[in-house]
């Protein structure tokens, strides 16, 4: 389900459907010269958000439209309504920026040496802020009362009383939320069993021993990018450590990324291939999911 307003303790963190059209993969080249620096590579740095828009399940789970939008927006109304009537004051977070088509987690180590856009970092609601214990029971309803659902590898809880389950029953039906929240999990799971096929894949291991031999040249022994970044010790600035450097020229100048990208989004492909009912199911609880935000703006604007 989209993102819906501003809650503690109900977000998943999940690392997504658009048609597929794999990336076009060019042949790489590798110098004896050692890296130095991203800059200094010929291969520009690949267009992060585009490619992770080509991956599938990241189209399902974690690309915003305008549907996702009205939904958010309907709901962040249902739950102020709600909260109003409890003697509450509650603002909505904003719905995703409309550019916002590429989002996703990074999947392959560190991707960029780019630090995040610290002037887009938006303050924190009033709503998102603490409110005392009365505002959250009316917001997240009784703490004991929960609905869950679980994958192979997590399990997830959202409140089952309170304004926003009101709000999200509203938008999905009786029993919507509970089937929304156990396909939610689904298609994690989907994302995590392509990402472990990736290891049997002989494109992207080939991408892999490249990478390896490049970081070699550097000085470097690693295994893979996401080992690499497991292994940093906390609070490391990413811009500057020398391994990372590498690491990010490296997957330039192999064509790392968009390789890797590519193969994953024929892995999600052929996953969901094996895997229609969760896929048609999430697909038609967003399309009832959008019918009724837009009656609920709708009444909102009469």
């Amino acid at each position: 389900m989209p993102p819906i307003g501003p809650r503690r303790n109900a977000g998943i963190a999940l690392l997504v459907l658009i048609p597929l059209a794999l990336i076009a993969t060019a042949a790489w080249t590798m110098s004896d010269r050692t890296p130095s620096s991203p800059k200094a590579s010929a291969r520009p740095e690949p267009a992060l958000a585009a490619l992770r828009a080509r991956l599938p399940l990241n189209g399902l789970l974690h690309t915003p439209s305008d549907a996702s939008r009205r939904v958010h927006k309907a709901e962040g109304q249902l739950v102020a309504s709600c909260m109003a009537d409890r003697g509450f004051r509650y603002t909505p977070a904003p719905a995703a920026p409309e550019d916002d088509s590429g989002t996703g987690p990074a999947l392959f180590g560190i991707e960029t040496l780019d630090r995040p856009d610290e002037a887009g970092a938006r303050e924190p609601q009033p709503s998102e802020r603490p409110q005392g214990k009365g505002f959250d029971r009316a917001l997240y309803g009784d703490p004991d009362r929960k609905i869950s659902a679980h994958n192979k590898v997590l399990r997830v809880s959202r409140p089952a009383t309170g304004c926003l389950a009101e709000a999200q029953t509203r938008l999905l039906g009786d029993g919507g939320r509970i089937r929304n929240l156990a396909l939610r999990v689904q298609l994690d799971q989907g994302e995590r069993d392509s990402l472990r096929e990736l290891d049997k894949d002989p494109a992207f291991r080939a991408v892999n021993t490249r990478w390896r031999a490049c970081m070699a040249r550097a000085g470097i022994t690693a295994e893979t990018p996401g080992k690499l970044a497991g292994s940093l010790p906390p609070g490391t600035d990413v811009t500057t450590h020398p391994s990372v450097r590498a690491d990010v020229e490296c997957k330039e100048r192999t064509g790392y990324l968009e390789r890797a990208y590519a193969r994953l989004a024929a892995a999600q492909q052929h996953w969901l291939a094996a895997n229609e009912k969760p896929r048609s199911e999430w697909t038609a609880l967003r399309h009832r999911e959008d019918r009724a935000a837009r009656q609920v703006l709708a009444a909102g604007r009469s």
